[in-house]
């Protein structure tokens, strides 16, 4: 009998948290093997606020823990992806008879302080002149001043996952997207056999330890197979939605409460447009369906009205949504309430080996990992190496500096595409100008406003495991969030995939579709009245 493919760890999720544990165990000396079932980073991990936290709306429920992780995570992140993670002033507005008094927010900022003294800036108190003159579009009636702090925001966080993900595969970790697991077991020579269906039909590769890092998708995952009926998440949906910019509109984050509920609320400048959110709402159907709802978009389109002038944008502002779902620890009560910290689960026999990882959030996935990686030793009976990923660079962050700039600036490529490169790809943007030098029409602009290049869609195939016109537009290139969302790219597509990808034609028309199809269920023109409602809302099931 042929004795099945073995490895030290088996990951089952490709999300920010499994591709940072894969890249953490193979940095450690362990033989790795992820599977994603669709394309990295597709799930929350690409659908989220953006902002890398220090943690202020958790101060409220009393989590200092979270908090001080979510600050030092905070500040290990703008060391070690400054091309991904920058610096972001945050203005939090303080009107009289808020619900949240001005003394409460100022005591939370000098915690926040207190925390993270001699990592960050200490927040400062703005004037009612001094808060309009630099946001002018927000409401002035009982407006009192501002408080500023600083935070931090990773435009394109897509590019998180995805580096975790390239710099695991360089170390020799086993990177898989596409393949669906079916089922986990034990097998006589007591590992766990892990049997999936991928691209090349159904494989099986086994190992002492296996991480569920599906997210949302736990219980589901759990559920078809391995754990009979498994009730181990909350499934908290959050949407957001991005809307053209308005005049006076602000040129840095904003955080707001809604009125309805005092929940917090976040606009922040993304990519030429304001991305606002989110809403918590808990759901019990599949993760893969959850859409933005008609009540969302009306919960948001509220909480900004009544903040700023609605004098200033309307409706027909509203170009897309999207939504993510949080992977929140099972209890009970509103899943706002759920606290946001991690849950490191280990299974008991006949699964004792599997651990399934919830909760956490995008701010703290590189100590999530760090933590998994240590329970892996724990479980393998073996002394943990030190992990190094609190001081080694992201792949794109290695040689970002003054070198990449020159050799960028030597090329024939404009100062605007050269700008745009070093932005998303850091240090790797010599990868693509090396493109460029091979084949000379993958030097053509194909999008003007941003200065994107044709080789750059060559490249997320090619280096960054991309597979799909999606993966490209949505995870690699960022290019599929602009106005417009990527629809007069999809030409450029079809010649590129074509000449030098030498993908099929069919391939290609079937991509294309798809990719159209996923967009118009999230186009945000079925919000621009509330006329729409009932369409809106039977997309959700």
């Amino acid at each position: 009998m042929k004795q099945e493919p073995h490895k030290d760890l088996i990951i089952i999720g490709g999300g920010v948290n499994g591709a940072a544990i894969a890249r953490d165990a193979s940095l450690r000396g362990l033989s790795v093997l992820l599977l994603e079932a669709n394309d990295f980073g597709c799930g929350a991990s690409g659908n989220n606020g953006r902002m890398i936290h220090g943690g202020l709306r958790y101060l409220e429920t009393g989590q200092i823990g979270l908090v001080r992780d979510a600050l030092r995570e905070r500040a290990t992140l703008l060391k070690v992806a400054p091309h991904i993670v920058k610096a972001q002033t945050l203005l939090i507005p303080s009107y009289k008879n808020s619900g949240r008094p001005g003394w409460m927010v100022r005591m939370g900022l000098l915690v926040l302080d207190v925390l993270a003294f001699g990592v960050a800036p200490m927040h400062r108190r703005l004037s009612r002149k001094v808060t309009l003159s630099r946001v002018g579009s927000l409401r002035s009636n009982n407006l009192s001043g501002a408080y500023i702090m600083h935070d931090a925001f990773a435009e394109n966080s897509e590019r998180l996952t995805i580096e975790n993900i390239i710099d695991a595969a360089a170390l020799n970790a086993d990177i898989r997207n596409r393949c669906r697991v079916r089922d986990v077991s034990r097998n006589p020579s007591n590992s766990l056999s892990v049997r999936w269906s991928g691209p090349q039909g159904d494989d099986v590769c086994s190992a002492p330890v296996v991480v569920n890092a599906t997210g949302a998708w736990a219980d589901d995952f759990l559920s078809g197979g391995t754990v009979a009926n498994s009730q181990m998440v909350t499934k908290a949906a959050g949407s957001f939605l991005v809307m053209r910019s308005f005049e006076g509109g602000p040129k840095e984050a904003v955080f707001f409460e809604a009125k309805s509920d005092g929940r917090p609320i976040i606009i922040v400048p993304w990519h030429g447009n304001y991305l606002i959110g989110t809403t918590d709402r808990e759901i019990e159907g599949p993760v893969a369906e959850v859409q933005a709802k008609a009540d969302d978009i009306d919960y948001l389109f509220d909480a900004l009205s009544n903040t700023f002038d609605a004098s200033r944008f309307d409706r027909s502002d509203i170009l897309f949504t999207y939504s993510g779902v949080r992977p929140l620890p099972r209890k009970s009560g509103a899943s706002h309430k759920i606290s946001r910290d991690h849950v490191i689960h280990h299974h008991e026999a006949p699964l004792n080996g599997m651990v399934t990882v919830l909760g956490g959030k995008l701010s703290t996935f590189r100590s999530l990992a760090e933590e998994v990686t240590d329970s892996v030793y724990d479980l393998l009976g073996k002394k943990s190496p030190t992990s190094v990923t609190a001081r080694r660079p992201l792949p794109g962050a290695k040689h970002s500096g003054k070198a990449a700039k020159e050799e960028l600036a030597d090329s024939e490529l404009s100062e605007r595409t050269q700008e745009r490169l070093l932005d998303l790809y850091g240090g790797r943007s010599k990868q693509i100008l090396q493109l460029t030098i091979k084949a000379q029409d993958l030097a053509e602009v194909i999008d003007e406003t941003s200065g994107a290049i044709a080789a750059e869609f060559v490249f997320a195939v090619e280096s960054e495991f991309a597979q799909s016109l999606a993966d490209i537009l949505l995870r690699r290139t960022l290019l599929g969030y602009r106005t417009g969302r990527g629809r007069d790219l999809i030409d450029h597509f079809r010649w590129i995939a074509r000449q030098h990808l030498e993908w099929s034609s069919a391939r290609i028309e079937n991509d294309i579709e798809e990719y159209k199809a996923q967009l118009a269920a999230t186009d945000g023109t079925m919000f621009h009245t509330t006329d729409h409602r009932v369409a809106a809302d039977e997309r959700v099931i």
